[in-house]
């Protein structure tokens, strides 16, 4: 006897949770650089060639 297959339902709800769960650990990711970069001197910030300024740009263009 054979397992039943997925059923069309239960594939739609698979791919929402993973795409849920995507959404969650990026959105994590993103406030944790955020405050990472928030901590760090302007001096440190320079270091790595940017400035305060361009941090929430920064954070915008990787999170898509």
């Amino acid at each position: 006897m054979t397992a039943p297959k997925p059923s069309s339902f239960h594939q739609r709800l698979i791919h929402a949770l993973r795409g849920w769960r995507r959404r969650v650990v990026n959105s994590r990711r993103t406030h944790a650089d955020s405050r990472q970069l928030a901590s760090m001197s302007d001096h440190d910030l320079r270091d790595l060639g940017i400035g305060r300024s361009e941090v929430p740009e920064l954070l915008d263009r990787h999170r898509h």
